[in-house]
Formats: C-alpha cells, structure tokens, sequence
C-alpha cells in the first residue's frame, strides 16, 4: 500500500468511502423541483456518472456536453430510463473553445432560465510515451512533458470557460445553491512528476486557486465554488494504458467507484453550504465527519491552498 503524505488529505475524516453510501446515495438527496444542472465532459467515466447522479437524485433539467455526441446520445437514453420525467439537454461541447462553451451557456438559459449547479470536469492528462521495452508510461519532468499547451488549455482554460460563461447564471438564481464545482485531484497536492505529469499537476492546483477566487470574488452574489477531487476511479483512460501494467502503483491507488463522485456531489448541493464553499474537497471523505468539524474548518481556515511560513 503507498503511504500518502498526511498534507494530501486523504484522512481528512478519520473514515473514507469507496462509493457513494447512506448521506452521498444519490437517492437519498431529493432536489428542489425545478432544480437544473450541466455537466461538462459528461461523455465517459466520472462526468457520465456525475449526470446518472443527478437523474437519480431528481434533477429536472440534466444539460450533458462532450466532445462525441454517441457518448451524449447514450448517456441521454440512461437519463430518460433512470429519470422518466426529466428534462435533458444535449449538446457537444470542447471546452478548449469559447464559441462552443458560451453557446452551451446561451442554451441552458434558454431552455431552462435558472441555473443551480455547474460541474466544470472535462479533463485530460498528457500523452503518453512509449520506451525502450514498448512499454507506455506518463512523461516525467519538465522536459518531457512536451503535452502542456493542450492539457492547459483543457483542464484550466477549459474550466475557466466554464465559470466565465456559467457564474453569471447562477448569480441569477437566488433560490438554488448557485454552485460552481470544478473537478481537481489529488495531484495538486504533489511536487513530483512520480504518479502524473507536471502539466496536470500545476493545472489541478490552478483549478484549486480559482475556485477560492470565485468564492472570494461572487459570494455577495450567493455564488458558491468547490475544488472537488473525484476520488482514485479507474476511467476508460486509465484502463487503457498505465494500470494495465501489473505491479504499477496505480493498481493501488485506482480503488474508488465510478459513481462515488456523483453520489457526493448530490450531498453538496442538495442546499447552500457555505462554510465549504472556496475549499479542496474529496469525495471519499465521510460527510457526517465532515459536518461535525464545521467549526473547525471555518475558524482554522482549512482545506485551501496557502503557505505555511
């Protein structure tokens, strides 16, 4: 078993979960009727169980954007058979595009005209690299990591676009939990290219970053802002290359549930949660704990990105 560094979080609450359960099942966290919310990247893996979530939760208005709109077109029909009476939009979206982004922005109001959460998840890590043995691996270091203007302009550009085009809606809506939630990962937490690239690592902690800026920049608004790290999920990507490779750490650490994330997310949003709102948060932490450590965490100021002098 690795052993993780005490300032990574992990044990945060003293239990942690693997899926979502009691308090984080989606069933158990019935919104608000007229609730809407869009999830970006929603086409596979995490994103495509964060809307599952949602429907079973009893969101009215579902909008699911990706790149590939087979990936929409499925995910649309698990909707509807979860959630008969749902409302579900579906448009294609990248989010390294403004265009398509701010029309993605344009149509929610449209259709719906209220906004009460928005999942900026989209995400990619960089490419892979091939060595002598024909092996794959993630690139180490600075030189190698010759993937940044794409990972950058995904991960970070790509969730700042999200926020530039979606706070204002949820700035309107006096009534929802006005919630900007923007998909990080244990990553920013690190200083070593060991378990992912610097390209992704120095994203995740600029996602970390932004989320307080939102906080501190639109809460006279009402707008909340999470940095929530999905949990060690193995997605489609990570099936396909470094965890096929038996003795790789990540067979260790890829052991949390596709949909432990969704579950959570019903949780945080199902009302205002105020006191957590600018923070870094895991879903594999034990909301009970977490509530009973409110006072804690408000008057430490914890769970955001600092140094410590």
């Amino acid at each position: 078993m690795i052993d993780l560094p005490q300032h990574w979080g992990v044990h945060f609450t003293p239990t942690v979960h693997t899926r979502a359960e009691g308090p984080t099942d989606p069933s158990n966290n019935n919104l608000h009727p007229g609730f809407v919310v869009v999830v970006t990247g929603a086409g596979k893996g995490i994103g495509y169980h964060i809307a599952l979530a949602y429907a079973r939760a009893g969101a009215h208005g579902i909008v699911i954007a990706s790149r590939t709109r087979s990936d929409l077109a499925r995910l649309e029909e698990e909707i509807r058979s979860i959630a008969p009476g749902a409302t579900v939009l579906t448009q294609t979206c990248d989010s390294q595009s403004d265009e398509e982004v701010s029309s993605l922005a344009d149509a929610t109001k449209a259709k719906f005209g209220r906004l009460d959460v928005v999942v900026a998840n989209a995400g990619i890590i960089s490419k892979y690299l091939t060595g002598p043995d024909g092996k794959e691996r993630l690139p180490v270091g600075i030189v190698e990591d010759a993937d940044f203007d794409r990972v950058i302009n995904t991960n970070f550009m790509g969730s700042y676009r999200v926020a530039k085009y979606f706070v204002p809606q949820l700035a309107e809506t006096k009534d929802g939990p006005q919630a900007y939630i923007c998909i990080t990962s244990l990553a920013a937490h690190t200083s070593s290219s060991d378990l992912t690239p610097i390209a992704y690592n120095l994203n995740k902690i600029g996602n970390n970053r932004m989320v307080q800026h939102i906080h501190h920049d639109h809460k006279r608004e009402g707008v909340q802002a999470f940095a929530v790290h999905p949990g060690a999920v193995l997605t489609p990507q990570t099936e396909m290359h470094h965890t096929t490779q038996l003795g790789s750490s990540w067979t260790e650490l890829l052991t949390d549930d596709v949909g432990l994330c969704g579950g959570f997310l019903t949780w945080l949003t199902k009302e205002k949660r105020e006191w957590l709102s600018g923070r870094y948060l895991s879903v594999a932490w034990d909301v009970d704990e977490l509530t009973a450590m409110r006072d804690e965490i408000v008057e430490g100021d914890k769970l955001v990105m600092r140094m410590v002098v």
